[in-house]
This record gives structure tokens, sequence and C-alpha cells, in this order.
């Protein structure tokens, strides 16, 4: 697929030409509902047509009209009167305000006159264009407003695709009889494939699609043009098939109907930056919900006796855990099932685990005696915990799985906080997160954990390290030692 300059050469801009400019951003794993609307596409924009042709009256005559944001003009045809003393013109908005009036205040009359000029510019809005004769000048000329007279419109978007932006949206309305797209990729027009779909999401041209949608496409990237009904439209701008995700795609395209205009809207969209991990991966939906929840890392635990964080369904929830390994509690253990879904995705909050070379990351099955994913373990477990790790994760069955966390070979066992998440799919609608304290050696003798004649010795070693005046943490100290 390449650019057609064709499109650009079938189409005039129509001085003056009226800018107006939007930046705004896309969402990761937008869909066709969360579309950017890039503005109206009219094969003519609102300009008022006055004319001669028409029953003479002496009352006011006024029409009401709709405009988007733009210039709104009297037509060329206002100068065809015989004499504009004979009538009087009043522009107003919905609320009654008046505009624009050749015979009222200075900045009115100043508003008139961009009024004929086709300069004068308002917001979205319902207006109302009245013309008075003047009735103290005897004239036999009629007068009528006519129906409203239209110039083009241009559609401009600049946006990029990215691993984390594959499929972006874009919804305009039409207010013509067909639509003419330019579409050019700054590096490799060929990786992108375009869509445009109509109100009810059918594909009524598509850049790679069965022979049908070729053709349109093929009419529509043409100075002819596609011939299409007005209503509201959306262009899909996605990777074409085969092509590296991983490339940022840098794009432009313009959208027209008709072969002028006078009016553009130019939309900046910023793109998601591309995230290959597992977290940048997923996307909550806009109705999440958070539950939270408590627990407890014994210092003698082991799969057998992990942490419950919840249950997890593909696209539908996730489960985050945040603790921390101390000297004491040097290895914590995590339970989950997994009810619903094909793939496995693990990944560190980077803001409340900054560096996680300190850690060691096992994923096991229910009783730990497997280990499915190790980032230190054979060369297979340190392979399936990078793809664990990535936007695409592992594939998994149902089941329970345990995640052990502990300190990597050689890492300094100082309290090292820990925050992860264990996704699958690219959304989901409920977060469970645990807090899990870490354990004392200290808690773990007064919960009835640590027994036998070693505790008695590190009883008795707090008790002298108190009789010394020792005020730090020396129980714990001292049952480290013997535990």
């Amino acid at each position: 697929m390449v650019s057609n300059f064709l499109v650009t050469s079938s189409v005039n801009a129509v001085p003056p030409v009226a800018t107006y400019s939007l930046t705004t951003s896309h969402k990761k794993n937008e869909t066709e509902a969360e579309a950017i609307n890039i503005g109206n596409l009219d094969q003519e924009a609102s300009i008022i047509s006055i004319s001669d042709k028409g029953t003479a009256t002496t009352s006011p005559v006024s029409t009401q009209f709709t405009a988007e944001a733009g210039v709104v003009s009297l037509s060329e045809s206002f100068s065809s009167f015989v004499d504009k003393a004979y009538t009087s013109f009043q522009l107003t908005d919905s609320s009654g305000t008046v505009i624009a009036d050749s015979g009222g205040t200075t900045a009115q009359q100043a508003a008139y006159e961009e009024w004929v000029a086709g300069t004068l510019q308002v917001a979205a809005g319902t207006y109302t264009a009245t013309a008075t004769p003047n009735t103290s000048v005897i004239t036999s000329e009629p007068l009528t407003v006519g129906a409203t007279e239209q110039q083009g419109t241009s559609l401009e978007v600049k946006s990029s695709l990215t691993g984390s932006d594959t499929n972006e949206y874009y919804k305009f309305s039409l207010s013509g009889n067909n639509i003419k797209l330019n579409f050019n990729a700054s590096n490799d027009s060929n990786s992108a494939r375009v869509l445009l779909l109509d109100k009810n999401g059918n594909v009524v041209a598509d850049s790679d699609g069965n022979t049908y949608q070729k053709s349109n496409y093929a009419a529509l990237t043409s100075g002819t043009g596609l011939t299409a009904t007005s209503g509201d439209y959306t262009v899909e701008v996605t990777y074409a098939p085969n092509a590296d995700t991983t490339q940022n795609l840098n794009y432009t395209m313009n959208l027209y109907s008709g072969s002028s205009y006078a009016v553009v809207y130019n939309n900046t969209v910023k793109a998601q930056p591309y995230d290959n991990s597992a977290a940048g991966s997923v996307t909550a939906a806009s109705n999440a919900e958070l539950y939270t929840t408590s627990a407890y890392n014994e210092i003698t635990t082991s799969a057998s006796a992990a942490v419950n964080i919840g249950w997890m369904q593909q696209d539908k929830s996730m489960l985050d855990v945040y603790s921390e390994l101390t000297s004491a509690d040097n290895a914590d253990y995590y339970s989950f099932v997994f009810e619903q879904g094909d793939n496995l995705k693990l990944g560190f909050n980077s803001s409340t685990t900054p560096d996680v070379s300190g850690l060691r990351v096992q994923l096991m099955n229910s009783t730990g005696t497997e280990v499915i994913a190790d980032n230190e373990g054979t060369e297979a477990q340190q392979e399936a915990y990078k793809e664990l790790t990535t936007s695409s994760g592992i594939q998994a069955s149902t089941g329970t799985y345990v995640v052990k966390i502990s300190y990597a070979a050689g890492a300094t066992k100082s309290d090292t906080p820990y925050e992860f998440g264990i996704y699958s799919g690219s959304t989901y609608a409920a977060e469970y997160k645990t807090t899990a304290s870490a354990e004392t050696y200290a808690n773990a003798l007064l919960l009835g954990q640590v027994s036998g004649t070693s505790a008695s010795t590190g009883i008795a070693a707090y008790l002298t390290a108190l009789s010394n005046g020792d005020t730090t943490d020396s129980l714990s100290q001292a049952l480290q030692s013997v535990v």
C-alpha cells in the first residue's frame, strides 16, 4: 500500500482557510468504541446563502443552520443585491445573542464585515441568519434567505503505531456523497493496514481485505473517491499482516469529500510508547474495581503453606502482591488459581520495585515440586521466565500455581520491598491486591512456630541482652542464629 497523492491533487483549498488543531492521546489496547473523534467530514461547510431570487417580502426572513467550529460567511450571491441599503442582516446564536449585525454596535458591524468576507469564526452550534427589508425604501426587489451553501472540510491526522498501540481508531461524520483518503507512512506504508468501517462496524474498505474491500480501498484512495452515504464512519489503522509490530510506524492521513475545502481539522494524536513487558501489555477496563486484602508471610513457610492471593480469569481479573524480603523472611510463597484462560504473565511494578536484580523469581506447580519458570534456573526455565515477563506470556493450563520470591544468589539480604502482578490476556475488570507483611523471628516464636532447645537458647540470649541494656531487636537476632 503506497501513498496516493492523486487524492490531494483532486481537492483545492478555498481561501481563506481556517485551521483548528487538536492534540490528544491514544489509549493502550484501544477499541473501536474508544475511537477518537476527528471532526465532521463535510463535502461542504456551512455558508449562509442570501439571494434576490424569490417572492418579494417586507417582513424579516430568517434561516436556522448548524455549524461546525469554523468559518461562516454570507455567500457571494449577497453582492447581487441592487442596493445593500435596502436590507439589514443579523447573525444570532442559539441563546439569541447577536454576533454580527450590519446596523449594530461597532463590534457587531465589524463581525458583520467578517461574515460577508467569509472570515467570521464561530464555535460549533446552532445559528440563525436574518435579513430584514428596509420598509422606508420603496423597492420591488424580492428578498429571500435561501438554502445553506457549503464548502468542504479536511480532516488531518498525525500519529504512530507501536507495539503497545497496534490498533488505532478515528471516527468522523460524513456530510456528502464521497470520501477520499490519502494515507502516508513515513518509513514504510506497506507495513500499515487501513480499514474504513461503517457505523455498525462493517468493513467498507480494507487495504488488505478481500477483493471487494480492496477494490473499495482503491476507490477511496483515488482522485474520484469512494461513493458513500452521509453518516458516521470509523478509520482503523493497524499493522499489516506479518509486519514487525516491535517497530514504530509513523503515519499521516487526510480525509476529504468533494473537490474543495475551507476548514482544516488538524489532529495530532500521541501513541502509547512501546512496552514489551507483561504489565505494559495489559490495560484496566474503564470500570475496573480494586479489592484489597492483607496477609502474613511466615518465615518457616513452604509451597504447601503459600499465601492464597486469589483466583484469576483471562481478560477479567489480575492479581497484585506487595511485600518485602528481610534477613528473617528471605523466601515468600504465593498460590493462586488460574480458572480460565490460556496464558500467564508476570511483571514487577517499576515504581515500587525499580531493581529486580536482587530477586529470584520462580513459577511452580501447586506443590512446588515442578519449577515451570525461574530466572536463575536451568536454561529452559530461564527462557520460560523471559516469556512469562513479556507481553505474550507463556502458554498455561488452568489449575493452581505457586510463585516463590527469594533473594538472588549473592544478593545482600537487606530489607527489599517488591510488588508484582500476575495477568492473563490484555485487559481486566477486577484487581485483587494482597499486601503481605514480613514476619520477624520474635513473632515466629510468639506464634509457636519455633520450638525445641534452640528456641530456649534464643530466649536466654534475648534476656541476657536485655540485662546488658541492649534495646535493639536482640530476640530476632538471637533466634536468627538458632532457628
